[in-house]
């Protein structure tokens, strides 16, 4: 029987990816209605999560009446009581001239699915690729931006990186849209009886112990083989509930948790995510609708323009809402990019780009100095923001 689609891509099943991204296929022809029915379920389904499947399945029922048929009840493996949750299953939307099936999933499965041939393309973050395909990279620990993940690639895939998915939501400190960055940061209680700074070199020289969610502890391990890595399911929950001086390694997005729960953010992260287009190369090569399709989503540039405004706003928008919660906090430049990743591979490229990998003998000059450029125009955004928002 042949499929009534011509391409499949794969998103979370719950959350704001999910809805950030329904919201970009409205931009490209989707159903407008549909999909503000959907959204609506998707944020009203997180308060029904329940171990109670009866409970769940009268809530599924009653909720989705009048919806699109789109959804399922899934067991939220992420929480230790192993709730039922309502989730996304399935929806299929014409974009352009070509039917896309969007699939629900858990993050972590997107990459796996490219990997098995089984999905064209998915919206991942560089946290559950790291994750899930460090076996691939040359050198995972080195990897700490989605600019660099293709450069490392070593071992045959067709997992690669288009760029940036570009995705936004709204957030409060700008009272604006901004892009769905996060950081991997070290946070902690404060107080204890330690006067040893908190990072991660001296966290893993004294073998400290460290809280980490579960599912990134083969990251951090990697990084840093020296920490006392504890696998916990809520590290914020564990971090406040712990010791005086107790610490952390969490995704950070906007420091709202964080401020609320009396915590404080240490330094640069050891890695930057947000939700990047991730593609299945080899099927990319061969389908011309899939070429088509990725063309129309626009993957954006480690160093274009529009995402350098972005990554402004997000690190202006983190510093004034925690304000001195940010202990040893970064030059925003640096934290972006500094000359030695361009050895390690951050350096541009564009979908013509052959297998969308900088090449070493290849402009390397013009790469050396765009990201001077690049920095410099960061640190005029950043420069911006703070004049345009100063109460003088």
């Amino acid at each position: 029987m042949s499929p009534n689609f011509d391409l499949t891509c794969v998103v979370p099943r719950s959350g704001r990816t999910l809805r950030n991204f329904l919201h970009r296929l409205v931009g490209l022809g989707a159903n407008a209605e549909e999909i503000a029915q959907i959204v609506r379920i998707i944020d009203v389904s997180k308060g029904s999560s329940t171990p109670d499947l009866p409970a769940v399945l009268e809530t599924f029922r009653n909720i989705t009446r009048d919806a699109p048929p789109c959804f399922s009840v899934f067991v939220d493996r992420k929480r230790a009581h192993r709730p039922y949750r309502i989730g996304f299953l399935g929806y299929e939307w014409q974009v352009g001239k070509h039917r896309l099936r969007v699939e629900g999933e858990e993050p972590h499965n997107g990459s796996s699915l490219i990997k098995l041939d089984e999905v064209d393309f998915a919206i991942v973050g560089l946290d559950e690729l790291l994750s899930m395909t460090q076996y691939y990279l040359r050198n995972p620990t080195l990897v700490t931006k989605w600019g660099m993940y293709n450069y490392h690639l070593e071992k045959p895939t067709g997992i690669r990186i288009a760029g940036s998915a570009m995705l936004t939501s709204h957030n409060a400190q700008l009272d604006e849209q901004i892009q769905d960055m996060v950081g991997f940061f070290l946070i902690s209680k404060p107080g204890g009886r330690s006067r040893s700074p908190v990072d991660f070199e001296t966290l893993s020289k004294h073998g400290r112990r460290v809280y980490v969610k579960g599912r990134y502890t083969g990251i951090v391990h990697a990084a840093y083989p020296g920490l006392h890595i504890v696998s916990v399911e809520d590290v914020e929950e564990a971090v406040t509930s712990g010791e005086r001086g107790s610490v952390g390694i969490e995704i950070v997005q906007s420091g709202n948790t964080l401020k609320r729960k009396g915590l404080v953010l240490h330094g640069p992260p050891l890695f930057l995510s947000e939700s990047l287009l991730v593609v299945d190369y080899d099927r990319y090569v061969q389908n011309t609708a899939l070429r088509n399709l990725i063309e129309s989503l626009k993957p954006i540039g480690y160093f274009e323009a529009e995402r350098i405004r972005q990554f402004a706003k997000w690190f202006y928008a983190l510093e004034q809402n925690l304000g001195e919660s940010w202990i040893e906090q970064p030059a925003v430049e640096s934290l972006f990019c500094v000359p030695e990743d361009v050895p390690e591979g951050l350096r541009p490229y564009r979908l013509q780009t052959r297998k969308w990998k900088p090449d070493d003998r290849y402009k390397r000059g013009e790469a050396e100095a765009l990201v001077e450029r690049s920095r410099q125009q960061l640190r005029k955004c950043y420069e911006t923001l703070k004049a345009r928002n100063s109460p003088n």
